[in-house]
């Protein structure tokens, strides 16, 4: 389970430093934890791109070795090459065996948490089947967590963006090794059906977002049903794990915190209840120097 401590925890996702090794990032997030006294780390299980990761089953002891430094260690499972809800039964075993596969090394590893998004594509499911693949495939995985002692975290991403629906979901299950995590940047991504739907309206809405602060229309965002975000932490703290800070310019995600439109006068309310993991989750281009803004900005937001 992740550890509870009285001062704030704070670290960043390893595979937002694009563009450099696994080896490099190590060596600079070290030099960073050194610096500021980081006590937290999220490493990603998937191969993406430019990113900075690794598949599980390339884990070995110099990742336990880094691992061993932080005081909260997350790992994201994989997701973006998986189709658990696949119609092809081999496909969905496969990625199945992949996911239980990769909470089972994260044990070995002896981290904390295992990040998860729902994320996968049949065409014949209509949204509440598709609600219920989601509730057996967490259900079981939550089971293998429960197995290896580590904590599921569903992120409010993909099939479960909406923050309502996500916690639906993790209170239906109601087991003490399924959690959240709350991310900061995914909370503002507004979801909008085609424009063939309502294509006055939903282009009324993208426009907004791109010009106009995104809080001052709250219609499709994911924290609607709650009113807002002080409300959905008021509510809802109890089934946060961990929680990704990035900011978002209602077309780009993952954006450093100040380069978007977010407001996070939130997070204020959230330190009262939670204590970390905080996991920057930027992606830092000048990788040493980003990292440590995007620091300086977050505590200072913290502090509001």
């Amino acid at each position: 389970m992740v550890k509870r401590v009285g001062k704030i925890i704070v670290g960043a996702s390893l595979g937002g430093f694009k563009g450099l090794t696994v080896e490099k990032a190590i060596e600079i997030y070290l030099k960073l934890s050194n610096d500021l006294n980081l006590n937290a780390v999220e490493i990603r299980f998937e191969k993406e791109g430019r990113r900075p990761a690794l598949w599980h089953w390339e884990a070995d002891k110099r990742l336990k070795d880094f691992i061993d430094n932080f005081e909260v260690v997350g790992v994201h499972l994989p997701f973006v090459y998986l189709n658990p809800i696949s119609q092809n039964p081999y496909i969905k075993e496969t990625s199945m065996a992949q996911l239980r596969s990769a909470i089972e090394k994260a044990s070995e590893l002896d981290v904390d948490y295992c990040v998860m998004h729902t994320r996968g594509l049949n065409y014949a499911l209509t949204p509440e089947q598709e609600f219920g693949e989601w509730e057996e495939i967490v259900e079981e995985l939550t089971e293998t967590a429960k197995r290896h002692s580590i904590l599921l975290a569903l992120e409010n991403a993909d099939f479960l963006h909406d923050l309502s629906s996500l916690t639906r979901l993790v209170r239906k299950i109601n087991s003490k090794w399924l959690k959240i995590t709350f991310d900061v940047g995914h909370a503002h991504i507004r979801r909008l059906p085609s424009l063939s739907s309502y294509p006055l309206k939903d282009l009324a809405l993208r426009v907004f977002d791109l010009f106009l602060p995104l809080y001052l229309i709250k219609k499709n965002m994911p924290y609607e049903k709650y009113g807002s975000l002080k409300s959905f932490i008021k509510s809802e703290k109890d089934l946060i794990a961990a929680v990704h800070v990035h900011d978002y310019d209602g077309r780009r995600d993952h954006l450093p915190i100040g380069d978007g439109k977010i407001n996070f006068s939130f997070l204020p309310e959230l330190n009262k209840f939670f204590k970390g993991p905080y996991i920057l989750e930027v992606e830092f281009q000048h990788h040493y120097e980003d990292f440590r803004k995007n620091y300086y900005r977050f505590m200072e937001l913290m502090k509001a």
